[in-house]
């Protein structure tokens, strides 16, 4: 047999036998919330400002009623269908699974710059409380209002001692991945924890009680310290802060851990229940900005050894000279609503994009590019519009971005020039710095990115990350897989399939390729089966479009 078939054939039958592995109990208890003491036990164990404890008969999104199907602190958007993470012509992937259900929050800063609404369930229960910004810009919070740091932890009554903790994509809250990642967690018997980054909604650039005033202490020197492991310095919601610039993306790495090492503690300490002694075998995965949170996960898993490996579906790149920045004002400015011709292809192609993928661009324009590149250049370079939003450059109210932003190629952040920022303001690169990718891999990482991507094009983003985990040396520990036909989220799939020859011959959806990589990954890691090579994913021809949103052969051929 042909190595590489072997190696799929290896996956195929251990994706069937993975929650039989040696160590897991033949039958599992039942498992119930505690009382208000233990409860309370748990909480300190987590660290977690607050909780709530639910037992529910299935933990998967078919029937849990304690999700948030917006994903966007209420928001209403990414609208059905066009937005979300996975296509609509995926299956659900889990039966039912009994266990139970711990969210809350770990104590963070107040958002005053936006409205967290309470999370209702399914079934019109108050889950996780809201929180109202205090009446007056700069004042202080109101009761109950620092809680922007979100977390979900499920473990399954069948828990096969494995944790999977989820990146958190977008401006998207803690439950935005519990149908791409928990319900397969779920369906393995694998604990899941989830988090927010920290920073919820469209303006994570002001973080926590990040409030802009001139007689407002200084900013703490935290681009000094390990972030990594320690928190930033907290802020005191009775004192008006400043507008740190850079801390809400340097909190994300800390955040990913922290839902890591909490969720780690309470289950050692359940884990006898279970039939164990603690937790076997930790993995990531995340999409976009959560993989982005994956590969700083396993690049700062020098010591603890939270991971024992990871899988980085299209995650964001940060270093000076690849980041956003590079490419989202050439497309605001070459490709935007007006522009006669509609998208210069030649412009778009110089800067990293695919030129197949034209037919996204328009989409992306108005819903994407904007908003992601105001609120990633506001949370690391306010100062280039004196800490007011672009359209608003004289003084006034701290800016706030709605959900979508469709920004004109006039506008100061569709001129937005890095290179000439970096000189200007030295600050910036500091702030990149903090947050910048490194390749460095202290543990086995997956990653896949299509090369649809309108987003996150391919050229600028995962091709550079693969040659610096190169450059570091640890090429030994990863896998890059292109996926034919990939887009940055598997709904446009849905968009395009069976309207034009686009979505018909070109797209397909990435998420069964993820999963596949998931159960690669642990055969990597707990079976010594290598991943077949790092290269292409091809996209099947004469598959059906239920083919492609449900099945995924990790085949590949050369680049």
């Amino acid at each position: 047999m042909h190595r590489g078939v072997r190696r799929l054939a290896h996956i195929a039958v251990f994706a069937l036998l993975i929650s039989s592995l040696p160590g897991r109990p033949a039958l599992a208890a039942a498992h119930d919330c505690p009382d208000a003491l233990g409860l309370e036990q748990w909480r300190a164990t987590l660290g977690a400002e607050w909780i709530a404890c639910v037992r529910l008969d299935d933990l998967t999104t078919t029937n849990n009623p304690y999700t948030d199907p917006n994903s966007l602190t209420g928001m209403g958007f990414p609208p059905p269908g066009t937005g979300t993470l996975n296509s609509n012509k995926t299956a659900p992937t889990a039966p039912a699974v009994a266990g139970i259900q711990i969210h809350g929050y770990f104590a963070d800063g107040c958002n005053a710059f936006q409205v967290e609404p309470a999370l209702t369930a399914k079934n019109g229960a108050l889950f996780i409380k809201g929180c109202a910004p205090p009446p007056t810009v700069g004042g202080t919070c109101v009761a109950d209002c620092h809680h922007d740091a979100q977390l979900v932890l499920r473990i399954p009554d069948t828990w096969s001692g494995r944790l999977l903790t989820a990146g958190t994509p977008g401006i998207r809250d803690a439950f935005a991945s519990d149908f791409i990642l928990s319900d397969l967690a779920m369906e393995r018997g694998w604990a899941y924890v989830s988090q927010d980054k920290g920073n919820m909604g469209a303006n994570f650039f002001q973080d926590a009680c990040d409030e802009r005033a001139d007689t407002s202490p200084a900013c703490p020197d935290w681009t000094t310290q390990a972030t990594i492991d320690d928190p930033l310095p907290q802020c005191d919601p009775t004192i008006l802060q400043p507008w740190c610039a850079g801390r809400a993306i340097a909190e994300w790495t800390f955040r990913m851990r922290q839902a890591t090492r909490s969720a780690r503690r309470l289950l050692d300490q359940l884990a006898p229940a279970y039939g164990f002694a603690g937790v076997t075998r930790s993995y990531a995965a995340g999409i976009s900005n959560g993989g982005y949170q994956v590969r700083r996960a396993i690049e700062s898993d020098k010591h603890e050894h939270l991971y024992d490996g990871g899988v980085d579906w299209e995650g964001t790149l940060f270093t000076r000279g690849h980041n956003l920045f590079t490419y989202l004002p050439t497309a605001l400015q070459k490709c935007a609503a007006g522009v006669a011709p509609p998208c210069d292809v030649t412009a778009m192609a110089a800067v990293g994009f695919e030129p197949r993928s034209a037919p996204l661009w328009p989409y992306h324009w108005s819903i994407y590019w904007g908003l992601t590149q105001k609120v990633y250049r506001l949370a690391l370079d306010p100062e280039y519009t004196r800490y007011t939003c672009s359209d608003t450059l004289t003084a006034g109210p701290p800016c706030v971005s709605p959900p979508v932003l469709q920004v004109p190629p006039d506008d100061p952040d569709a001129l937005y020039d890095v290179g000439a920022r970096l000189a200007a303001n030295p600050a910036l690169g500091t702030r990149i710095d903090v947050a910048a990718n490194t390749g460095a891999l202290q543990r086995p990482l997956i990653t896949l990115h299509g090369d649809q991507d309108s987003l996150l094009p391919i050229r600028t983003d995962s091709d550079v990350y693969a040659q610096m985990v190169a450059a570091a040396n640890r090429s030994n520990r990863f896998r890059y897989y292109v996926v034919a036909g990939g887009n940055h989220v598997d709904g446009q799939f849905d968009d395009h399939s069976g309207v034009d020859d686009y979505g018909n011959t070109v797209l397909r959806p990435m998420l069964p390729c993820v999963r596949s990589a998931i159960d690669a990954l642990v055969l990597w890691v707990e079976g010594g089966v290598a991943p077949p090579a790092s290269g292409v994913i091809p996209r099947p021809a004469g598959a059906t479009a239920s083919d492609l949103a449900n099945r995924c052969d990790l085949t590949t051929v050369p680049r």
